[in-house]
């Protein structure tokens, strides 16, 4: 199938994309992958005879949570390859490299403004096709990206690194361990929660996220444990759309949390958002006037709530968190904090001490560190 997406191309079918590098007239690819994805969900078998003599340079220096260095390398190469358009396969840490350097190989001055803090009007000048061997990031579907500079985790966002073109087949993901099928269909959960919950939610987005958690809900734990490709269709499809859902209304209070439970503990990102699902349900539901952020107010937030709960078997939301510790046990995650190793009250003053404030100001209901720390516990 070929369609568009809120402005972008999608394909479900990898052997699709022959035909529309013939249309882009594509001469000079530049492949960006993770090297083991590519390899192991069989994405480099089918498109070796499409960009045969096409393919001008790989770059595949990539790990779990990029560095600075290698995304300035990756750039600097485009520059010295000049391709007419780049290609990148794997994870959302591979995502992340290719949106990245495609946008600082734009001028040698936009990853000093980004360094720096300053806004820049130069956007990618190369279209980018984005292949996930993962159903989780979403990060195809996103004009987001993380980079680790000196240890610590920065977050860039830009219109133009949306990818142009987005292939979503869910045979790439068949091959994936169970582990990582947990991880990365966690953080797609969340995203299609979060998403329907946030301040920015709109018609729009209520549509992808609401599907996206329709389907990754009944499917997630049996991708896991079966790998039936039913689920894993399901699951690439939900993913995806979780992912244009939070491109539009971007992630709240469990991914603001997330960040230093994943550095501080070594919990996998998806485990660690999925943590503070269940509680951040709960709290969300008992929003009111005199806390709500949503201008939209406490009632719409509730509403939102229980298409949620509605979603999820209509059952009051401590017994969705109840539902959500269960899955989280099924599919061998940590179900508490306390079995990810945070243990003491210090470690979760540090946890709440490092929230991510961009992202908790996303959420429906303000929350002070006394409120993070006792949604912890």
């Amino acid at each position: 199938m070929r369609a568009k997406i809120n402005g972008q191309i999608f394909l479900d079918d990898l052997g699709l994309l022959a035909d529309l590098l013939v249309e882009y007239g594509s001469r000079r690819i530049f492949l960006i992958a993770d090297a083991t994805a590519y390899a192991a969900s069989g994405a480099s078998d089918i498109l070796e005879p499409t960009v045969s003599g096409k393919l001008v340079s790989t770059f595949d220096n990539i790990e779990v949570n990029p560095k600075l260095a290698d995304v300035l390398a990756c750039a600097e190469k485009i520059r010295e390859i000049k391709p007419d358009l780049l290609m990148v396969v794997g994870g959302g840490s591979a995502m992340d490299v290719a949106k990245l350097a495609n946008w600082f190989a734009s001028g040698e001055e936009v990853a000093d403004a980004f360094l720096t803090g300053e806004s820049t009007e130069t956007g990618c000048r190369l279209p980018l096709v984005a292949i996930p061997t993962t159903a989780g990031s979403g990060a195809e579907a996103t004009h987001f990206a993380v980079v680790y500079v000196d240890g610590i985790k920065r977050s860039a966002s830009h219109l133009s690194m949306r990818p142009t073109v987005a292939v979503v087949d869910p045979q790439l993901t068949a091959q994936l361990p169970a582990t990582i099928t947990a991880h990365s269909g966690l953080d797609a959960l969340c995203q299609s929660i979060e998403s329907i919950w946030s301040v920015g939610a709109n018609e729009e987005s209520l549509c992808y996220a609401t599907e996206a958690l329709d389907l990754i809900w009944n499917h997630l734990e049996i991708a896991v444990k079966e790998s039936a490709p039913e689920s894993r269709v399901a699951m690439a499809r939900g993913s995806h759309l979780a992912g244009q859902a939070i491109n539009i209304t971007k992630t709240t209070l469990p991914h603001a949390l997330s960040y230093s439970i994943t550095t501080r503990h070594g919990v996998p990102h998806g485990a660690a958002v999925a943590l503070t699902l269940g509680p951040a349900l709960i709290y969300n539901e008992a929003v009111s006037g005199a806390d709500c952020v949503d201008s939209r107010g406490p009632d719409w937030v509730r509403e939102r709530i229980d298409s949620i709960r509605h979603i999820m078997g209509d059952a009051s939301v401590e017994e969705c968190a109840d539902q959500l510790k269960g899955l989280l046990g099924s599919i061998g995650c940590p179900a508490t904090l306390v079995e990810a190793g945070v243990t003491n009250e210090k470690q979760l003053q540090l946890i709440c001490q490092d929230v991510n404030v961009e992202r908790l100001g996303n959420n429906p209901r303000h929350v002070d560190q006394q409120q993070l720390f006792d949604l912890l516990q």
